[in-house]
C-alpha cells in the first residue's frame, strides 16, 4: 500500500472530515493518523468546528454554535478593584499593588492572545471545510447551510393532502431543496420550482424526477414558492396544477 507524507495528508484532512474521500484515499489517511498526533489534533479541530458535516442533511448538534460563540465572545474576568487610598507612607503597599496590576495586565493580554488565536483558528478551519464542500457537490452544501444559525426552513405543503417539501433559505438568498415526500416522476417528467415575484410567477429551475439537495436562489421580491410537474427540461410557465406551495421571504 502506498504511503502519504504529512503535507499530502494535511491537505486531505478537511475532505476526510466530511467522509468525502474515496475509500482507498481514506485508508491512506487513516494509516497516517495512527502515527501522527499533529494530524489527529487537526482532524479533531475540523470535526469540532463542523460538528455535523458529513453526507446527510440533518440539523446541527444542539448548542454547537452557541457553545462556539460563547467561547469566542465570553468577556474576560474583571480585574479586582484597586484598594482604597492610604495615607502617605504606604509606599510599600503601593508598590505591591503596581506589581499586582502589572500581573493582571499580563494575564489579560494572555487571555486576549488565546481568544485571538481561537478566532483565527476557527476561521481557518471553516475556510478549509468550505473549500472541501465546494469540491463535493450540493449535498454537503446543504449540511453547511443547515449548520448556519441564521438559516430558515420553509415548508411547502399541499392543500388536500399531507404531501410536503422542505427548503432551507439563508439570509443572502441562497436556498436548497432539503427533503420531500413527493413520488418519483416517470421518465420524461420533472418537478419544476416556481416563485411568485412582484405578482408574477417566475421559474426558479427544474428539480428533476426525484429532487435531492437542489440549490436555487430566492430574491427579496419573492413571496411564495410553488412546485409543479412538467415535461423534462421545464417550461416557461406552469402547465399543471400546483402540487405543494408555501410562503417565503428574506
Amino acid at each position: 500500500m502506498a504511503v502519504l507524507d504529512h503535507e499530502e495528508v494535511s491537505e486531505m484532512l478537511a475532505t476526510y472530515s466530511l467522509d468525502a474521500l474515496p475509500p482507498e484515499e481514506a485508508a491512506l489517511v487513516e494509516q497516517h493518523l495512527v502515527d501522527c498526533p499533529r494530524c489527529r489534533t487537526e482532524l479533531a479541530e475540523l470535526r469540532e468546528v463542523a460538528g455535523l458535516l458529513g453526507g446527510s442533511a440533518t440539523s446541527p448538534p444542539e448548542g454547537l454554535w452557541d457553545r462556539i460563540a460563547s467561547e469566542l465572545t465570553e468577556p474576560a474576568a474583571e480585574p479586582p478593584e484597586a484598594p482604597p487610598l492610604r495615607p502617605i507612607g504606604s509606599a510599600r503597599k503601593a508598590r505591591a499593588w503596581r506589581v499586582a496590576a502589572a500581573g493582571i495586565a499580563a494575564v489579560l493580554l494572555a487571555v486576549l492572545g488565546v481568544l485571538s488565536y481561537r478566532v483565527v483558528n476557527l476561521d481557518n478551519r471553516v475556510g478549509q471545510l468550505q473549500s472541501a464542500l465546494g469540491q463535493h457537490g450540493p449535498s454537503q452544501q446543504v449540511t453547511l447551510a443547515l449548520a448556519n444559525p441564521a438559516h430558515r426552513t420553509v415548508q411547502l405543503t399541499a392543500k388536500n393532502s399531507t404531501t410536503h417539501a422542505d427548503v432551507v433559505v439563508l439570509p443572502d438568498g441562497r436556498a436548497y431543496w432539503v427533503d420531500d415526500d413527493l413520488s418519483a416522476l416517470p421518465p420524461g417528467r420533472t418537478y419544476q420550482l416556481w416563485a411568485l415575484s412582484s405578482g408574477k410567477v417566475v421559474s426558479l429551475g427544474v428539480l428533476g424526477r426525484s429532487p435531492e439537495s437542489v440549490p436555487f436562489r430566492v430574491e427579496r421580491t419573492m413571496t411564495e414558492l410553488m412546485v409543479t410537474a412538467e415535461p423534462t427540461g421545464g417550461v416557461p410557465a406552469p402547465t399543471t396544477a400546483v402540487l405543494v406551495a408555501g410562503p417565503v421571504s428574506l
